[in-house]
């Protein structure tokens, strides 16, 4: 049996981890041991381990490492703390095998810990590229280079990682695990949603979520300062916006603050922490669902390039965060300018066959079976000593 142990560190990591996570519970093969930290237990950020728990999970090992302060100065002594708890849990529980999601600075902890011991390490989602001036891609190509094996959400992901000199025979192109909880239609209905979210006498949503850009953390008053003018002179009716907290990068706080301000100046927009899968799901959902309500996505998230063409949902991407990423026909890309968002929105709202062309826009992130055909690949991998011997394989390149 292996000895399987998964960190999470935020809420939308664990998301994307779930259906991986219930495929190598049940596996008699596996035995699981999943490591929570940093957001997941911040109070500010919804404590989202809540949500960990209500999925039928629970950790004995919590670590707490999270932003201390809103500037850059905190991401390095951030990084290191967690570095620190990663290693004193790996020490304990000793696994054959340590998965790591994503890029962001509580995996890119977790991640520097288990390699430097020696622990063989997976890492999910690799390849990707996002120009959009965050630390994504710098992290997420550093923890590949860590990494001993790479399981991708799409083939233009593997050969990135084939160019940064891994091998082939451990780069496994599987898709985008929330494909495969989308595929399950488990969402919150439409009844349960208009009854928790005040929908009644609704007929237009937004879901928008923006996070920060850490190194343009002083544009971030300017660049709500025209998302908000954009929403205030929309000519729709009947429409409510729903906010999300961003993640736990710095700039968040300020973007908190923000957002708190536009609930009580508008009776339009509704804040919450965290919406959970389901329901954010489900939201964005009632394009399929409902005779009455369309929903958009707004804002930044890679939810709104990577989820919504399993959803069928138009998404509206502000700003360069997410410049790059592969993306299908029902994204369209702004810059963070008010004229443009307003556009883009009536574009959606008020153009019936961008409606309708959504409904055939192409999921490039594999077929929803991410779940199980990662865990045979698990349960038939040799996890041996020479995997830590991570070798370069040249390519050939005209100079």
């Amino acid at each position: 049996m292996k000895k399987v142990v998964v960190f999470s560190g935020n809420r939308a990591e664990f998301g994307l981890q779930l259906p991986l996570l219930n495929e190598l519970d049940k596996s008699s093969n596996i035995d699981l041991t999943l490591l929570i930290g940093a957001s997941h237990i911040d109070e500010e950020f919804g404590l989202t381990i809540k949500e960990v728990e209500a999925c039928g999970f629970h950790s004995n090992h919590l670590i707490d490492f999270k932003h201390d302060s809103d500037s850059l100065d905190s991401n390095s002594i951030t990084i290191s703390k967690g570095i620190s708890l990663v290693t004193d849990v790996l020490t304990k529980t000793k696994p054959d095998l340590f998965i790591v999601y994503g890029d962001r600075y509580e995996g890119f902890a977790a991640l520097i810990a288990s390699t430097q011991m020696g622990i063989i390490t997976a890492h999910f989602e690799g390849g990707d590229i996002t120009e959009g001036g965050t630390f994504d891609d710098s992290v997420r190509h550093a923890m590949t280079k860590l990494a001993h094996l790479h399981f991708t959400t799409n083939k233009d992901a593997t050969k990135r990682i084939l160019q940064l000199g891994e091998l082939e025979e451990n780069v496994f192109t599987v898709g985008l695990p929330s494909v495969d909880l989308i595929n399950t239609g488990k969402f919150s209905d439409e009844n349960e949603l208009v009854d928790k979210y005040k929908l009644q006498n609704i007929n237009k949503i937004i879901v928008f979520t923006q996070h920060p850009i850490p190194i343009e953390k002083d544009n971030i008053s300017k660049e709500f300062e025209s998302i908000e003018n954009a929403f205030k002179s929309l000519e729709l009716t009947n429409f409510k916006i729903i906010c999300t907290y961003p993640n736990s990068d710095i700039g968040s706080k300020e973007i908190i603050n923000i957002l708190r301000g536009w609930e009580k100046a508008y009776d339009f927009i509704d804040v919450y922490e965290s919406l959970g899968r389901k329901d954010f799901h489900g939201l964005l959902n009632l394009n399929n669902t409902s005779n009455e309500i369309q929903s958009c996505y707004v804002g930044n998230s890679s939810a709104g390039v990577k989820e919504t063409p399993a959803l069928k949902c138009p998404s509206i991407i502000i700003g360069d965060r997410q410049k790059g990423r592969l993306h299908s026909s029902n994204v369209l890309f702004v810059n963070p300018e008010a004229s443009e968002i307003v556009s883009s929105l009536h574009t959606v709202f008020k153009n019936n066959s961008f409606f309708e062309s959504c409904k055939s826009a192409i999921n490039p992130y594999g077929d929803g079976s991410m779940g199980e055909t990662s865990l045979k690949i698990i349960e038939n991998l040799e996890l041996n000593s020479e995997l830590l011997k991570k070798e370069f394989t040249d390519l050939e390149f005209k100079i």
